[in-house]
């Protein structure tokens, strides 16, 4: 399940001079005891690159050398990774990960670990904590997105059953917690939801940046900014079953697609987009991989090498998409009704939801169970508010 969610970035990179799993090792092994955590990060990487898919031993390798080397968020990450395979890890008493148990979310993180240390991992060393990172404040706040005109009528509602009786006694629950607020410079114009790591992800259209907010405390960090060369955010999307961070852009010539490490960034491949209007929104919708929509109202399929093929016109531009685990896609036209859609070689209208109207028709929006929650300012920060579906 996890597999290509670690696909890794050095295929983009310049490669160390290793060749196999045991010098990969070797050499990380030097590296680490030389202090040169950078060679270490990149040889680790490259060890887990040579070694068997999803092997304990090399990514708790990758997630010391990404503590050593100051990306403790990424260790973090991987060490739920290694957690969720059943996995055992020194990551509790090691000063290795020092910096990781820094972190705010290590305390929560923590109870999936059992703190035994992994047999092929090296021993620890003496690495002194530092203070968790900080987001990355760009020069100035950019403005928030705009969708060009166009037609736009509210969806109408149309005659289908009820949800059932569970899934309304299901939804009449209470959050579990409050809703989560953050600050941060960012206008958020699309959100993402990390399972595997309880992070949200909020990218800014007009600043062309990404960042992770955690699901538990608020905290928010850069994930992808001025160095990751992107173009205005159309949207993005996690495919959660292998672990892909999937973002459109747009530079004055073309849209492009751009498949991401999840867990640090890092862009590994870039293709451009077979349509000729700019992306206002993306879904990744089970059963039916990718969804985008344009400017001209068109929801396509799109394809990992940017052929897409046309699902519907719709008579308004959808401002977001998102979808839930059953595979249905909803589609916010900027009114107070959300659209709910299944998908086969085409679009099919389920049904429509009504939403708060104090909820402003551009928010972006995720589902997480049956629950939509959206971004909304508050005060001066952001507040992701959960609303129920019935």
């Amino acid at each position: 399940m996890i597999a290509v969610a670690l696909v890794i970035w050095l295929s983009t990179q310049p490669q160390p001079t290793c060749r196999d799993v045991a010098s990969c090792r070797a050499q990380a092994d030097t590296a680490r005891e030389n202090k040169d955590y950078e060679a270490f990060h990149d040889l680790a990487w490259a060890a887990y690159r040579h070694g068997r898919n999803n092997d304990p031993g090399l990514m708790l390798l990758v997630a010391r050398a990404q503590s050593l080397s100051g990306r403790p968020l990424d260790a973090l990450v991987m060490l739920e990774r290694v957690a969720a395979m059943g996995a055992s890890t020194d990551a509790a008493t090691s000063e290795d990960f020092a910096r990781v148990r820094a972190l705010p979310r290590w305390s929560e993180v923590s109870e999936k670990l059992t703190g035994a240390p992994t047999a092929k991992d090296p021993a620890p060393s003496s690495k002194a904590p530092a203070p968790p990172p900080k987001e990355t404040v760009p020069s100035a706040k950019a403005p928030p997105s705009s969708v060009p005109a166009h037609p736009t009528k509210e969806p109408a509602p149309p005659a289908s059953a009820p949800a059932s009786a569970s899934a309304r006694a299901a939804a009449d629950k209470p959050s579990a917690k409050s809703p989560l607020s953050f600050t941060t410079v960012l206008t958020p114009t699309a959100i993402a939801h990390d399972a595997v790591s309880q992070r949200f992800l909020i990218a800014d259209r007009k600043a062309k940046r990404i960042a992770v907010v955690d699901a538990n405390t608020g905290q928010v960090a850069t994930l992808v900014g001025a160095q990751g060369a992107l173009g205005e955010i159309g949207g993005m999307a996690i495919d959660p079953r292998e672990g892909d961070l999937w973002v459109v852009s747009a530079t004055a010539d073309e849209s492009v697609l751009h498949k991401l490490q999840l867990i640090s960034g890092r862009i590994l491949s870039t293709v451009p987009l077979s349509i000729e209007h700019p992306v206002t929104a993306m879904a990744y919708v089970r059963g039916a991989g990718l969804i985008i929509a344009d400017t001209d109202g068109t929801v396509w399929r799109l394809r990992s090498d940017g052929k897409t093929t046309k699902l519907a016109a719709l008579e308004y531009v959808p401002r977001g998409l998102a979808a839930d685990t059953n595979g249905r896609l909803y589609v916010a036209g900027g009114t107070s009704r959300l659209a709910r859609f299944t998908i086969a070689s085409s679009l099919r209208r389920i049904d429509t939801i009504a939403i708060d109207p104090s909820i402003p028709a551009d928010a972006p929006f995720v589902v997480l169970g049956n629950r939509l929650n959206f971004i909304v300012p508050a005060d001066g920060s952001f507040v992701i508010r959960p609303f129920a579906v019935r």
